[in-house]
């Protein structure tokens, strides 16, 4: 097994991640000139347009993002005191690395067909990625290992490997059980489902941080 991050091998196995973000950038320069001047950029509760980013920023904000994202999900372990542990999580990591970069690409993707005047409910569409992105790191909680950058930081899970397990195994499966929620809101009305995407994000991050002081104190 190997026991130091390799971030040279972790980019040619993010090589994919890098095309996707490659292809954000290419399809804002061919849709560049065809863009409003005002892009559709922030989506209230009700499901309407209330926020509006220039060309330049519609078209390469998403991407620029993406790209510093990725970069930086690659570089941190390097500067991890734990960093020893990425490798016994690596394939993990990997999964939890390409999950946002994914769907800020739909994000991107869905923008731009807006702002080409195609009739697209985002809101709906965002949930449902956000739901979708809870049971894939739900999903990957539990295999994490200590570290100080990825899973759930808080002062007992850090002073504690036993705590940082109980917590983790815990909170993946109230990840997933959020997000299948979060997935179904899709079938309600745009404040209802709001309203049960904040529950489930707050509840769910009271209850793991409640069970790991829980945890540490019964440790102790």
């Amino acid at each position: 097994m190997k026991n130091k991050y390799n971030f040279k091998e972790e980019l040619k196995k993010d090589w994919y991640l890098f095309l996707l973000i490659l292809l954000m950038f290419l399809s804002s320069l061919v849709l560049y000139s065809r863009l409003p001047e005002q892009i559709p950029f922030h989506w209230n509760v009700h499901g309407e347009v209330d926020g509006y980013a220039s060309r330049f920023l519609g078209a390469f904000m998403l991407p620029l993002l993406n790209l510093a994202t990725l970069l930086l999900l690659i570089f941190m372990p390097m500067i991890d005191p734990r960093k020893e542990n990425y490798p016994r999580f690596s394939s993990s990591y990997r999964a939890i690395k390409a999950a946002p970069i994914i769907l800020f690409a739909v994000l991107h993707f869905l923008t731009l067909a807006f702002a080409l005047g195609y009739e697209l409910d985002i809101s709906r569409i965002v949930i449902a990625g956000v739901g979708l992105l809870f049971i894939v790191m739900g999903n990957y909680m539990p295999k994490v290992k200590h570290n100080y950058f990825v899973g759930l930081k808080v002062p007992w899970t850090l002073a504690s490997e036993r705590v940082w397990k109980k917590t983790h195994r815990f909170a993946g499966k109230l990840f997933v059980i959020s997000g299948i929620v979060i997935l179904l809101s899709i079938f309600f009305s745009n404040i209802i489902r709001f309203w049960i995407f904040m529950i489930a994000t707050i509840v769910t991050s009271i209850a793991s941080t409640v069970y790991s002081y829980l945890i540490y104190r019964q440790e102790s």
